[in-house]
């Protein structure tokens, strides 16, 4: 009775480990596909080929388009992509390399964020070649910072969940492909750079009218920027209060673009004017819309070829220097 009583428990623990096995596998991703399989081969001799990327998560989307030689975002009225971007992209999808397959059934796809729609959180790359044929579509899904067997592979780069748009099988692969859905991450930031020791001369003139003058003080040792035309009883602040207007135009770079044209004619202005030691001068519009103050540069100078038709939201700082009042670049004299 003993012998039966316990071969009947112990074939009910292989059942239930059975069981088990197989609910266990009903959950994990399949792993029968070999690892080390270029999912991208024939793009490396596509990249020139390449006429427009679109990059989507949920209801977001992201169009980058090639115009000749360089590229635009659409969502951005066509202004310029950063090419390292475009470039890094192209390569990244290239070299996407398989470490081994996971799952192929549709109702695990969520588990590794390869699924699809509009609440999905997995993002959607597509390169598209001419007349629009597809060179390339693919669900990015979850990154993952390691793997079991990361040191017996010797992996030295991120790996991520995907999966070819329309093919079942997802991927766990190697790979450094990880674009952002937001516009200002593809966007080329820096506009130029004029540091303060080419600047003459500034000249603010605020939204009421109010003119301040500020030129090199060559007197001062080191030469330093002064205000010329301090009101009666009043004189010039010394040191960075003043130079830092002068040395608004350094390492110039935007945190928003928008068409001049869409700037609002009737809204209120100040006006910036900058005279270099070379070249024409600058001037530095500020435009009040939507909330916010937009710079518009304008003059004839090289530094500004790539600004022209655009509008710029501008670092904070950069702001509070264009917007300085007589009361902050002037005291009353010491006595």
């Amino acid at each position: 009775m003993q012998t039966r009583s316990l071969l009947l428990l112990l074939g009910l623990s292989v059942a239930s480990a059975a069981g088990a096995i197989v609910t266990l596998q009903a959950d994990q991703p399949a792993r029968s596909l070999p690892a080390g399989v270029k999912l991208f081969t024939d793009l490396a001799t596509k990249q020139g080929q390449v006429t427009r990327i679109t990059l989507s998560q949920g209801k977001e989307k992201l169009t980058l388009v090639r115009q000749g030689d360089t590229w635009g975002l659409a969502e951005k009225s066509g202004y310029a992509v950063a090419p390292e971007k475009i470039r890094q992209i192209l390569v990244d999808l290239t070299e996407v390399e398989t470490l081994e397959g996971k799952t192929s059934k549709p109702e695990l796809y969520g588990r590794l964020n390869v699924d699809e729609g509009e609440t999905s959180s997995s993002r959607r790359l597509t390169l598209y070649g001419e007349k629009d044929a597809v060179l390339a579509d693919v669900i990015l899904g979850k990154l993952r910072a390691s793997a079991v067997n990361a040191a017996a592979l010797g992996l030295d780069k991120p790996m991520l969940y995907l999966r070819k748009a329309g093919e079942a099988q997802a991927f766990l692969v190697e790979s450094r492909l990880n674009p952002k859905v937001e516009a200002l991450e593809w966007l080329a930031k820096d506009l130029f750079d004029l540091p303060q020791e080419k600047v003459s001369a500034v000249t603010l003139t605020g939204a009421d009218g109010a003119v301040i003058d500020i030129a090199r003080d060559t007197a001062a040792t080191p030469p330093d920027f002064i205000v010329t035309n301090p009101p009666e009883g009043r004189v010039s602040k010394k040191g960075w209060d003043v130079t830092g207007v002068a040395a608004t135009l350094e390492a110039m770079a935007l945190e928003d673009v928008r068409p001049a044209a869409s700037l609002p004619a009737d809204a209120p202005k100040s006006l910036s004017r900058f005279t270099l030691t070379e070249g024409g001068p600058i001037t530095v519009t500020l435009v009040k819309a939507d909330g916010a103050d937009w710079a518009v540069f304008d003059g004839e100078n090289d530094a500004l070829k790539a600004t022209k038709g655009w509008a710029y939201k501008l670092p904070s700082y950069k702001l509070e220097r264009l917007q300085k009042s007589m009361m902050d670049l002037t005291e009353e004299p010491k006595s």
